[in-house]
């Protein structure tokens, strides 16, 4: 091994003992929570449907949990990564964080959008399965009740999942998470990330010079001297707070959930006419 890869060597065993020793902030989200009825008819339409919720159920369950306990994951190790960087020069750290934490962080940073989609998108697909017990005769199952996967957005989770008690206590957590406030500390990464140039994490500048526009103006001016990064301790601070309202999200929809099945699995024989 040469001085370098012993360099990296040795602070990755750092790194372990830090992470090892970082506490979690909270608490990771469930398995296991979603019941179903184990025989479900399958000569009915109906019976279909409960199929199709309950399988969809239990994924949205499984997935969700995964992705919110992943980015407290990376939450804690960025963090056990901030201990073990605190005090090196600046080539020593810009060699950590190319081998080991700029990805770490660029995934952690786009995640609450990421997570935000995707529960708008299950729950778009649960409620327009749940619908069929109150709507009745008036269900359809077409592109204009729930549009392809690519077109469900939220306008679309909001449609369908309206008629529900628990969806306002949802709909108000989701409305916490990848808002404003985290677009602002984080220097609105993930949009920059994804269609310009994004802001670096602890060292670096980007987008050395800018094309600026006052509200006011009738022409451009030029900022020249580029975008600071984005310290990691900030960065670790905001993923706090997603994952914070994340699990909040994650104990509303388990209530979503709960109310349709027991709509749905209470009834044997089908939806309302």
């Amino acid at each position: 091994m040469n001085q370098e890869d012993d360099f990296l060597a040795s602070k990755y065993v750092e790194y372990r003992q830090a992470f090892n020793e970082t506490k979690a902030f909270t608490p990771f989200m469930p398995y296991g929570w979603f019941k179903s009825p184990q025989t479900i008819r399958l000569d009915t339409e109906f019976g279909l449907q409960q199929m199709a919720y309950r399988d969809l159920a239990d994924d949205a369950a499984r997935d969700l949990a995964n992705g919110i306990n992943h980015l407290i994951g990376l939450t804690m190790r960025l963090e056990a990564w901030g201990n073990v960087i605190e005090g090196l020069d600046v080539q020593q750290t810009n060699q950590l964080l190319h081998e080991f934490v700029q990805d770490l962080a660029s995934t952690a940073l786009l995640s609450p959008y990421t997570l935000k989609a995707r529960f708008y998108f299950v729950i778009a697909h649960l409620s327009h399965q749940a619908n069929c017990v109150s709507e009745g005769n008036e269900w359809t199952d077409d592109l204009a009740a729930l549009p392809e996967d690519w077109g469900i957005k939220e306008e679309v989770a909001v449609r369908t999942a309206k008629p529900w008690r628990s969806w306002k206590k949802l709909n108000r957590a989701l409305n916490t998470v990848d808002m404003g406030d985290y677009k602002t500390a984080t220097d609105d990464f993930r949009s920059k990330h994804t269609h310009r140039f994004a802001p670096r994490v602890e060292l670096g500048l980007s987008q050395s010079i800018k094309r600026l526009w006052q509200k006011d103006g009738n022409a451009p001016s030029y900022g020249i001297g580029g975008t600071p990064p984005l310290k990691l301790d900030a960065v670790v601070r905001e993923l706090r707070a997603q994952c914070l309202r994340l699990s909040a999200c994650y104990a509303e929809f388990q209530k979503l959930v709960a109310e349709q099945s027991e709509a749905l699995f209470s009834n044997s024989y089908g939806p309302r006419e």
